[in-house]
């Protein structure tokens, strides 16, 4: 009998991160690609500057039109939109054509979502959110308020 024990070495590691990589990206892939995409036609108002003067609740979408997870997360919001009477307003400003609000709000990345009380910022919402998570973030900012 042979009493040889197994050692796992560097590459055995590197192996595992490149697979597990690997394996990632293609699940997201597939999902992505699984997900509606948003019409053309919208209920978002286009701005082209962030101010506002009143003490109302708003939500920003920070978008590019030619991405699709944008066009994605943009479904999501037509479709919350459509179907919820909550009074929240929904605008977007799609940073291709104005860079400059995109840089002046430290928007890190796109899809974001900025949501103004008045003028001041009170929460970020970033990457794809789904419409029920969407709504259950709209409730309790409602409760906040």
């Amino acid at each position: 009998m042979s009493n040889k024990v197994s050692q796992l070495k560097t590459w055995h590691f590197v192996i595992a991160a490149v697979m597990f990589y690997t394996l990632t990206v293609i699940i997201s892939e597939v999902r992505v690609k699984q997900m509606s995409l948003a019409s053309e036609k919208t209920n978002l108002i286009e701005l082209d500057e962030i101010k506002f003067e009143d003490n109302e609740v708003r939500f920003v979408f920070f978008h590019d039109n030619n991405s699709q997870l944008c066009r994605k997360m943009r479904f999501n919001i037509e479709q919350f939109i459509e179907n919820e009477e909550n009074g929240i307003l929904f605008y977007a400003i799609d940073v291709q054509k104005n860079p400059e609000v995109f840089y002046e709000h430290n928007v890190s990345g796109i899809p974001n979502i900025l949501v103004f009380k008045g003028d001041k910022e009170i929460q970020r919402i970033m990457g794809i959110v789904s419409y029920k998570n969407l709504k259950k973030i709209v409730q309790s900012l409602n409760e906040d308020a």
